[in-house]
């Protein structure tokens, strides 16, 4: 039995091409995965960099000639600090907005050894 050359050479081209197209196709599947899985990467990696903290993310000024330091002891409150330093006059509750203003607190709790700016 005599066998078409052409026979043969058409079932090597279709078995040589069948591994390249199925290994192709496994190569771009599998980068299309690694792409979606850094994209989500640098998207939780970002969005942990931006996340926002108690602490305040400005650095508070220097006081200024007119306004005073205090280092906060055990027990000290802003209503007591505020007492020291406002007048008769002022509102109080007005002077403690202004001292949290100031040193950008977020809460009125303070911590003993805390540096607060008094403002005029």
């Amino acid at each position: 039995m005599i066998m078409n050359p052409t026979f043969y050479n058409s079932i090597h081209k279709e078995e040589a091409v069948k591994p390249f197209k199925s290994r192709g196709h496994f190569v771009t599947r599998h980068a299309f995965k690694l792409i979606v899985s850094a994209a989500v990467f640098v998207l939780l990696f970002t969005s942990f960099l931006m996340m926002s903290t108690n602490a305040s993310s400005e650095h508070v000024a220097e006081a200024a000639l007119n306004e005073q330091t205090v280092i906060v002891s055990s027990g000290d409150t802003l209503w007591g600090i505020a007492d020291r330093f406002v007048d008769n006059s002022k509102d109080i509750r007005e002077y403690i907005y202004k001292i949290k203003e100031r040193n950008q607190l977020s809460s009125v709790e303070l911590q003993p050894g805390q540096v607060l700016i008094i403002p005029e």
